[in-house]
This record gives structure tokens, sequence and C-alpha cells, in this order.
């Protein structure tokens, strides 16, 4: 009698584990995980801005007051330098990497000159930047991948409507191009 309760219970606990990962891993075999909805949002290296209707790729901005945009990148042939300025009360950047994993985020606060200015890039790419001491880097922040490809979320707050064209020029402004292309 008592094997039968330990089957039955092995038999549960696996059942509970085995529905857990199927629930966990299906966003990354069905492709509608949020790195396949950015590389659907169109080219890579370049910041796509989110309306506030569900496009083609899932992506929306239901956030009011708040424009926002995303560009996917990948590192392979260079580290991606992500850079944009302006003028709104607020902004906000994350970098994630392929799996969604926030890898580094910051905000006009914790900005030099209160410019997004990131480096994102492999161990080496970033050794090699700061052996160089490059003057064009010298203020980015170097963001360590841990894979070669990842996305960045940029938002720009507009608390009234009369800031809303700062906004939309803070987020135009907004690249993410290969190092010293961009």
């Amino acid at each position: 009698m008592r094997s039968i309760f330990y089957a039955v219970g092995a038999g549960l606990i696996g059942a509970v584990l085995l529905h857990i990962v199927v629930i966990l891993a299906a966003p990354s075999f069905s492709g509608i995980d949020a790195f396949s909805r950015v590389l659907d949002e169109g080219d890579l290296n370049e910041f796509h801005p989110l309306g506030e209707k569900t496009d083609q790729s899932g992506l929306e901005n239901n956030i009011p007051f708040v424009k926002e945009a995303v560009c996917a990148f990948d590192v392979d042939y260079g580290p991606a330098a992500i850079f944009a300025e302006g003028r709104v009360p607020f902004w906000s950047a994350a970098v994630y990497d392929e799996d969604s994993n926030e890898v580094f985020s910051m905000n006009d606060r914790t900005a030099v000159d209160g410019a997004l200015d990131l480096v994102a890039g492999t161990p080496g790419q970033l050794a090699a930047i700061r052996r160089s001491a490059d003057p064009s880097t010298s203020k980015a922040f170097l963001i360590e991948l841990p894979a070669s490809r990842g996305y960045v979320v940029l938002r720009a707050l507009y608390p009234e409507t009369s800031i809303e064209k700062d906004a939309d020029a803070f987020i135009a402004s907004a690249s993410c191009a290969p190092l010293g292309t961009g």
C-alpha cells in the first residue's frame, strides 16, 4: 500500500514539474517571445517607435503620456552604440539579452549630461574599447552582454501634451547602430 502512495506521489510531482517546464518553454518554441516580436518590428540596429494599437508583431505602447521604441541588435560583428539625446522630463532605457533577461537599465538621472550613451558588446569587444581610450566612447556606459544578440527598450515621458513633440524628438534622435557607423 505504501509503495502505491509513493508511486502516485512521485507521478504527481513529475507531472507538475513537466507542466511547469512546458509552460515556461512555450514562448521560445512558439516564436512569440519578446525578442522575436522585437525582431518582427523591422531591421536590426534601428529604433522602431511603438504605436498605441497593437502592430503586426504584437507590440504596443499602452502607457499614457509615454513614447516608447525598441531596437534589436547583434554584436557579432562589433559592439552596438545606443545613443539618444533631447530635452524630456524623464526617459529610461533597458537592455535585454535575447532571452529577455534584463542586462542593464538606466534613466536620465543616472546618465552623463542627460544623454543616453551606451555601448553593448561582448567582453572581448569591451576590453578592446577600454584599451583604445577612444574619445567617442569616453562617456558611454559599457554593457557586457551574455550573448551576441539583444534589444533595447527606450521610453520618454511627457506629462503634458505640450511636451509631446519633445518626447517624439527624443525617440527620433535615438540610434542603435554598430559602433563607428552611427
